[in-house]
């Protein structure tokens, strides 16, 4: 399994800036913590409302539920160890990592603490999908997850680690319209930052050879859309990392519930969005 291929903080924004996409970018780090919320606000951002549509889609995704489930936690068997909280993270990738050191700094002596050491671990592991020395992790979360703290930390590194460089991306790649923004966000989340086959930054370079460039370059973000969303389809149908490929196909819906959406015309994320797909049935209002 590549390492860290979900938790990744840096952006290939030379070769965003220059070709949309490009293999030989320079990685330069995405916006220290104090500048998060200043960022947010600035750069390719989506409206307070656009962004609560386009957050509750993904968790209609991770735990098909509107509302998001900080306690959710669960192994899934697909190379990345135990799963947990509002997006998905996991304590394979290391974004798990980061929650429960944060909370841990905030909230020493909380339940989730102990596992710090093996969470660390786990971050240079080879084998990252090792739960053996995380028996009562499930627990310790879900009781930390009744804590408004643990919440609000979940909420942070969300947006640190997914949205922000979302909106960065957006902005290197001349998107505007709110469906292609929640779509690259809802990919990040699952496919990770990573200079792996199965990461955005293969997923961008597939979409911007099929639409002919970016939109930043003139190509029609409608259609640099569409064939985004086609890039990541077939990636998560045939997944390059064997130890996420069975339960990737099977998750081969949240890009169907996209194209629905866009096959309605709703590029502003307008409210209610009524998903009606083999996978899904809900109205995000």
């Amino acid at each position: 399994m590549p390492v860290n291929r979900k938790f990744c903080c840096f952006l290939l924004l030379a070769g965003l800036a220059t070709s949309g996409v490009s293999s030989g970018a320079v990685a330069q780090p995405v916006a220290s913590d104090a500048s998060t919320t200043h960022v947010i606000q600035l750069l390719g951002a989506l409206s307070p409302e656009q962004k609560r549509r386009a957050e509750q889609l993904t968790s209609i995704f991770e735990n098909d539920e509107l509302e998001f489930q900080y306690g959710y936690v669960e192994a899934l068997d697909d190379g990345r160890g135990i799963t947990a909280g509002r997006v998905g993270f996991t304590t394979g990738t290391g974004d798990a990592y980061e929650v429960v050191k944060r909370y841990a700094a905030a909230v020493p002596g909380n339940p989730l603490a102990r596992f710090l050491p093996e969470l660390a671990r786990l971050t240079t592991a080879e084998k990252k999908d090792d739960v053996s020395h995380l028996k009562g992790f499930k627990r310790a979360w879900r009781q930390a997850a009744q804590d408004a703290r643990f919440r609000a930390v979940q909420d942070e590194v969300t947006d640190e680690l997914y949205y922000l460089p979302m909106t960065r991306y957006a902005e290197l790649l001349g998107l505007r319209t709110a469906l292609a923004k929640a779509a690259l966000y809802d990919a990040l989340i699952q496919h990770g930052n990573g200079e792996d086959p199965d990461g955005v930054p293969a997923l961008l370079e597939a979409a911007a050879k099929a639409a002919g460039g970016t939109p930043k370059k003139g190509v029609q973000e409608r259609s640099w859309l569409h064939s985004f969303l086609l890039a990541r389809r077939a990636d998560l149908l045939h997944a390059t990392d064997e130890a996420t490929r069975k339960a990737w196909a099977e998750s081969v819906g949240r890009v169907d519930a996209f194209l629905q959406i866009e096959a309605g015309g709703n590029y502003d994320l307008q409210g209610p969005i009524r998903l009606n797909t083999r996978e899904f049935s809900k109205i995000v209002p």
